[in-house]
């Protein structure tokens, strides 16, 4: 058998299309007919924006507000930091749920979780699918959501951005919060202390007579003046200057304790802001789909080649059938 070498070039790629040209383009015709019939059928979908700054933790801390040497400049608007924790929070299906369960997206969807196990599932996938919460390289956190109904979208937006920051507030409260507690755990029971030192102080200068202050700790406020001798009183003086310094150590630090709690106190106020809001979300939002002149070109022109190409390989089988059915 003689061997023969078959080419195709691209002279005979544009040969055989144009030779069925009027079943090529019959093809992608009915494609995009197909096509432009189905997308009439697709409702229109529009993406709500909105985007935020997170507020500095710095600039409402505690070490700045309550600072006793003047602070460098701090900017209200957070760094890195603040960004990724407002971007995970966003993410979190803490507020997915909230946002799912606040719309009623099951309904929305068409799902019913009563009557089909799986409810929950599908429409916390699908509404992920259309919700984004994603931060950028300008420090600021952009949210969008896609839906046929505008206001629906608007609101999903602005609650996120909502429930991002209530989150926020509800981390840093609750922190505040709980060291406040602790430093107040902490000075009741200094108090109790103080308070049996107190009476310890009272019974010793009742016995012995001495009602001068007389603790080393007071330096410049010693108005005693030794009118007693013999060994009781000399140990009832020496017992009172312990007595008196360790509860005048205690009354200090309970000071301090009560200053730190209420400092942390301050802290817990709930409309301090977490976040800067640069723009709210509205329902005049972009469409975002679908795009039915676009999609019937492309689907057109991809039938268009797809058509070109299967014509040209089928004339090309044919042309040289007896050479691929020949016995070898």
């Amino acid at each position: 058998m003689s061997h023969q070498n078959f080419n195709l070039d691209l002279i005979d790629f544009i040969r055989f299309g144009l030779k069925r040209k009027k079943l090529i383009i019959g093809f992608a015709l009915l494609a995009a007919i197909i096509a432009a019939g189905f997308m009439m059928f697709k409702k229109n979908t529009y993406r709500a924006y909105g985007a935020f700054f997170p507020a500095s933790s710095v600039i409402s801390g505690r070490v700045n507000i309550f600072r006793e040497f003047n602070q460098e400049w701090v900017d209200l608007f957070g760094e890195e930091n603040e960004a990724d924790r407002a971007y995970v929070i966003g993410n979190t299906s803490n507020v997915i749920s909230q946002l799912v369960e606040e719309f009623d997206m099951y309904k929305h969807y068409g799902l019913d979780p009563k009557k089909d196990p799986d409810a929950k599932r599908k429409t916390f996938k699908k509404f992920v699918k259309q919700y984004s919460f994603n931060r950028t390289g300008f420090k600021h956190i952009e949210v969008t959501f896609e839906d046929d109904d505008k206001e629906l979208g608007a609101k999903v937006v602005n609650a996120a951005i909502n429930f991002t920051e209530k989150e926020l507030k509800k981390i840093y409260i609750n922190g505040h919060s709980q060291i406040a507690i602790a430093l107040e755990k902490r000075t009741d029971s200094l108090s109790s202390q103080i308070l049996k030192l107190t009476d310890s102080l009272v019974a010793l200068r009742t016995q012995s007579g001495i009602y001068d202050l007389i603790s080393p700790g007071r330096k410049n406020l010693v108005t005693m003046r030794a009118s007693g001798s013999g060994e009781g009183y000399a140990r009832a003086l020496e017992t009172i200057q312990e007595v008196e310094e360790v509860k005048d150590r205690l009354v200090i630090e309970k000071g301090k304790y009560v200053a730190l709690a209420n400092e942390f106190k301050t802290l817990v106020h709930y409309d301090i802001p977490m976040l800067h809001v640069v723009q709210w979300a509205s329902p005049s939002g972009q469409k975002a789909g679908p795009f039915r002149t676009l999609t019937v070109l492309g689907v057109g022109f991809a039938a268009f080649l797809f058509a070109w190409l299967m014509l040209v390989l089928y004339e090309y089988v044919i042309r040289n059938k007896a050479y691929f059915t020949a016995d070898v």
